[in-house]
């Protein structure tokens, strides 16, 4: 009857040999040789296991990329109205400011006319007054001469 450690060997021996390494394998070595096939096998299960999960992984992103693509056309559509929009609204921006410009001059025109005007109105007030003083005075002077002339004897 064989022991534990000789079924070992004899296990190790043939999966190598059907691996391709018909090196020769000493008893000192066995248990390096069961730890390095030992990691191998752990290691290429989890290769395995990574690859599967990769697949997954491509699949569910393949998903979610058809999920995302009404989103990302519509994201797609609502940045050029949102950059339409932006470029309308600079526009009348534009304008706004312009037609503001323009009327700031429009009543710095209409300011200084008034102004004009209210000078030329002060200067017309002033020879109305002048000349209301002037009537008045010549009135009194007709008067005056009126009533010279009717105290005088008629011949």
């Amino acid at each position: 009857m064989t022991t534990t450690a000789e079924r070992k060997y004899i296990n190790i021996r043939k999966t190598l040999d059907q691996l391709g390494y018909r090196q020769t394998l000493t008893l000192e070595c066995f248990t390096l040789v069961e730890k390095l096939f030992s990691d191998l096998i752990h290691t290429t299960e989890s290769l395995r296991q990574s690859k599967l999960s990769t697949v997954k992984a491509e699949k569910e992103s393949a998903t979610f990329d058809f999920v995302l693509e009404p989103y990302k056309l519509k994201n797609a559509r609502l940045s050029r109205e949102n950059n339409e929009l932006n470029l309308e609204l600079m526009k009348q921006r534009q304008y706004s400011d312009q037609h503001i410009k323009e009327l700031k001059t429009t009543l710095k025109k209409c300011a200084c006319e008034t102004a004009d005007l209210k000078f030329l109105n002060n200067q017309y007030v002033h020879k109305l007054r002048l000349l209301e003083k002037e009537s008045k005075a010549k009135n009194e002077n007709i008067q005056q001469l009126q009533e010279f002339l009717f105290q005088q004897p008629i011949f």
